[in-house]
């Protein structure tokens, strides 16, 4: 009777694990890797024109999708205004995408918390497109339009760095 007891311990511990497991990969957000980045043709808050993700083509694409009741995506814009200031002159394009409901609430969040990059507003394309579950997520597109990688959460400044070094 004690081992068919400490057998099922064993059963119901690796059943456990299995499902933590299971739900660690189904936490991920964003477009599968390797895949073409979805057509992104947004408006830019503040100012005129449109952010067009076919316009930067030849040029690696740092998306940070965020909403503004986001504490996580409060934490992640440092780290991607940091990244921005090192390297947003050159060669990569750093854009921001508002999940808000408001055109007025993206530009108070992008001023109070100092977004340095443009910010578009989603009118559901991307959230959609991009099957983004969690925020922040951050998309890294590579030259060609393709999805590098999808970052759910506060990205690493290892990370950025990483995929601008690879342009």
């Amino acid at each position: 009777m004690k081992l068919a007891s400490k057998l099922l311990d064993y059963v119901i511990w690796a059943a456990l694990a299995a499902s933590v497991v299971v739900l660690i990969h189904h936490r991920s957000s964003g477009p599968v890797e390797g895949t073409r980045a979805a057509q992104v043709n947004l408006p830019l808050l503040g100012a005129s024109g449109r952010f067009d993700l076919e316009s930067h083509r030849g040029k690696p694409v740092v998306m940070e999708i965020f909403a503004s009741w986001c504490g996580t995506c409060r934490r992640a814009t440092p780290i991607l205004a940091e990244m921005y200031k090192a390297h947003g002159r050159s060669d990569v394009t750093f854009v921001g995408v508002s999940l808000d409901d408001s055109p007025e609430e993206a530009v108070r969040v992008r001023d109070e918390w100092q977004i340095p990059y443009p910010v578009a507003l989603d009118d559901g394309t991307v959230s959609r497109g991009y099957h983004v579950s969690l925020l922040p997520t951050v998309v890294l597109i590579d030259r060609a339009g393709n999805v590098r990688s999808s970052i759910a959460g506060v990205p690493s400044r290892r990370e950025i760095e990483r995929f601008v070094a690879e342009r």
